[in-house]
């Protein structure tokens, strides 16, 4: 009878702990689709339930702590990022104190490493400090790679360790300590792979698998890879305002711009009732560079103003500043364009170059009007950035007409014509034109000058004449004076060299 009884509660326990498991799996998808669908009241409230049905399961409060994660990510809100590390502390001594009774616990482990990487990436963006992120990161591979070595079938470790040996292949050259730090370079395909892995076979990873291929591949400009994993977001998410931001930017990038526009005031419309901030403040945002560059300035200063009703303190706000005005006074309205020129943002970092490039360029609109070539110029590089190739060529080709003109427009003019044979996929003519501001000296646009030399490699990439391409790759990187964008040609030569 006793022996009856202790087979009964072993058999109840099994099934209670079996329903536990059932349950807090379905709480926790639901959680993580509502995240997708930018509802993360609801997400948080699945998660927290998942909590109270089994207090010891770690994914209740393992995805609790993500919702803050990215609500900081994504808004830079401080209170939502110290929740986050308050919740992520808590989890990190729990799985710690699982896995010094048991190191095989593969659990604990997967939901450390996992927790140790996203932690990684709030104290490198959020936190600045780069030495706790490096710390971080690598506990985290090294977790992750323990479970994938016990079991390679887990694949929800996968995510993590693909993101890690992704990044660290692009590691910049300012930053080349952390590889040492590490102990690792990193290995670009390995991380592709595994991440497929993850989008193919995960349980809780598969779709954040996806949103890191579709941008991995976007990055790398495999655009059709970039629509297969986008797609199969929209498929699952159709009502997902982010999805239909993602998508816009794929469509962007790739100068369909019409289909882009549709794609954030899809995001737009699904947004109401859901009252996202982040949505409306990025689809405001990419409407208004998205009208701004098809040479709609109405619209673009229309969107542009609703962008920064939502802007807060540490936001880089000078792109928008500057397309906003010099929308503005292409429609014969300067007074207006020069209170946005005036709000130009000067309280960024010093490592911060896009925030720098662009108050360069405020400071040249405040202090002198548009001119017919500058208001030409505009137009014709709006033309080449979404494709309206035939046009550019015109616009430039009449800019050309009308010399003389000051190194730096002449460098301005030669490099849009150049980008745009290089988008016709004809190298040589793009190369030839790219040499011509080797032998200008640009007081502004000093940056166009190793900027041609790094495209002049580019195109020697794409016409397999590897060597010809390190070469000027090498000589880019060998300018030793200072100019726009300098920190970040390292990784632009890394990307290209590892195509």
């Amino acid at each position: 009878m006793k022996k009856n009884l202790i087979i009964f509660l072993f058999l109840l326990c099994f099934k209670l702990h079996s329903q536990d498991f059932a349950k807090v799996h379905e709480l926790v998808t639901e959680g993580i689709d509502a995240i997708y669908n930018v509802d993360f009241n609801t997400a948080l409230s699945k998660f927290q339930e998942a909590k109270r049905v089994a207090p010891s399961d770690l994914r209740g409060p393992f995805f609790e702590s993500t919702v803050f994660f990215w609500k900081s990510m994504l808004t830079r809100n401080k209170s939502d990022y110290e929740t986050f590390l308050t919740l992520s502390d808590k989890i990190v001594k729990d799985c710690e104190n699982i896995i010094d009774v048991n190191e095989n616990d593969l659990n604990a482990r997967l939901y450390l490493g996992w927790l140790q990487i996203i932690r990684a990436f709030a104290l490198g963006f959020l936190g600045e400090s780069y030495l706790k992120a490096a710390s971080e990161i690598k506990d985290g591979n090294n977790n992750l790679n323990y479970v994938i070595e016990k079991k390679p079938d887990m694949y929800d470790a996968y995510l993590g360790v693909g993101i890690y040996n992704y990044l660290a292949s692009f590691i910049p050259r300012r930053l080349q300590w952390l590889s040492s730090l590490l102990g690792f370079s990193g290995n670009r395909d390995e991380g592709k792979r595994m991440l497929a892995l993850a989008s193919d076979n995960g349980i809780y990873t598969n779709t954040e698998a996806k949103f890191y291929m579709t941008l991995l591949s976007w990055r790398e400009e495999n655009y059709t890879l970039a629509e297969t994993y986008g797609n199969a977001l929209k498929d699952r998410y159709p009502q997902s305002p982010a999805v239909w931001m993602l998508l816009g930017g794929l469509y962007s990038q790739q100068d369909k711009m019409n289909e882009a526009i549709s794609a954030y005031e899809n995001a737009i419309e699904l947004n109401k009732g859901k009252e996202s901030e982040i949505i409306y403040k990025f689809a405001y945002g990419a409407l208004g560079s998205a009208y701004f560059r098809t040479n709609q300035f109405e619209n673009a200063a229309e969107f542009g103003k609703k962008y920064m009703t939502f802007t807060q303190k540490d936001d880089n706000i000078n792109n928008r500043l500057y397309s906003i005005g010099v929308s503005l006074e292409l429609l014969g309205r300067r007074s207006e364009a020069l209170e946005f020129y005036s709000r130009a943002r000067t309280d960024f970092k010093s490592d911060n170059q896009w925030e720098k490039f662009w108050l360069r360029k405020l400071r040249q609109r405040q202090s002198a009007p548009l001119t017919v070539i500058d208001s030409l110029l505009i137009v014709a590089d709006n033309n080449r950035a979404t494709g309206r190739l035939s046009e550019a060529i015109e616009n430039y080709n009449a800019l050309k007409s009308k010399n003389p003109f000051t190194d730096d427009i002449k460098a301005q003019i030669n490099h849009g014509l150049a980008l745009v044979y290089f988008k016709q996929k004809d190298y040589n003519k793009a190369i030839e034109n790219f040499k011509l501001n080797l032998n200008l000296n640009p007081s502004e646009e000093k940056w166009l000058v190793p900027e041609a030399m790094f495209q002049i490699g580019r195109c020697y990439l794409r016409l397999g004449n590897k060597t010809e391409a390190k070469k000027w790759f090498d000589m880019a990187e060998d300018v030793s004076y200072d100019y726009d964008f300098k920190d970040s040609m390292d990784g632009k030569i890394k990307n290209e060299l590892s195509r």
